[in-house]
């Protein structure tokens, strides 16, 4: 199976992430893709969008309590279940910061959940986990989110697909900031995190806020902080992993091949 996750900048220009979308599925398979920033097109979504474009085989699974958040799967390879797709609220950040109220939309903080929908068949089923970390908080508060969703898996076999807003300012520190963060996973037998390239750059964020612009700024000066937010996390063997650059978004698209065996020890 071939899980993969992608931050669609809140599909700014979907239209130039779709063919990285169709290439996935067309040159290593695309069962299940989970994203993060999907939004209202019209009468549509973005997430619908990416499911037409991937051709009448696709749909889309979500959760009402979880906006932003969506899971395009197969309907032949990753059927999801009458009453498999659930919401699990995260903790909230308390308050923000007065600069975080500078790059958080509406300057509040919000109540987040993560989406977790059941894909596969009777014999051979995977707990899809869709989640978008708190932006604003410290690497901490994103910790105990990720805690929560430890704490709602129930031994079963699990996909943890994320923007996981993992920071630090200092890059070598960053693969073990990662695996800190995503511990409570790794103690339910998740392979350790690979905090390898960069997948998120400031220096494209194609957002409306002034903050944004001034990153997109800097970025064009040759000032940026890259670094490998998004994963593929699972307690399956993951037999390969690979990354697209997607530059229309501020995240690349990860993607892992899962062996589809039983979960790892």
């Amino acid at each position: 199976m071939i899980v993969a996750s992608h931050n669609l900048m809140h599909a700014r220009r979907l239209d130039a992430l779709l063919p990285h979308h169709l290439a996935l599925r067309d040159d290593v398979g695309l069962d299940v893709l989970c994203v993060q920033e999907d939004v209202a097109l019209g009468d549509t979504t973005a997430a619908d969008r990416i499911a037409a474009a991937l051709g009448p085989g696709y749909a889309v699974a979500r959760a009402a309590e979880a906006p932003g958040l969506a899971v395009v799967h197969d309907t032949a390879t990753a059927p999801v279940a009458p009453g498999a797709v659930r919401a699990v609220p995260l903790p909230r950040l308390g308050r923000l910061s007065p600069i975080e109220r500078l790059y958080i939309a509406g300057g509040k903080t919000k109540q987040k959940h993560a989406l977790l929908v059941t894909v596969g068949h009777a014999a051979d089923l995977y707990l899809i986990v869709d989640a978008h970390l708190d932006t604003a908080g410290d690497n901490a508060h994103r910790a105990a989110q990720v805690a929560a969703v430890a704490a709602a898996l129930d031994g079963s076999r699990f996909v943890f697909c994320a923007d996981t807003n993992s920071f630090t300012w200092r890059r070598a520190r960053h693969a073990a900031a990662l695996a800190e963060l995503l511990a409570p996973l790794t103690a339910l037998g998740a392979a350790p995190p690979e905090a390898g390239a960069p997948t998120h750059f400031f220096a494209r964020q194609r957002e409306p806020l002034l903050t944004h612009r001034l990153t997109v700024a800097l970025g064009a000066l040759g000032l940026d902080l890259p670094r490998a937010y998004d994963v593929v996390c699972s307690n399956v063997t993951v037999t390969r992993r690979g990354q697209l650059e997607t530059p229309a978004s501020d995240h690349d698209l990860v993607w892992a091949e899962l062996a589809g065996a039983e979960p790892r020890p």
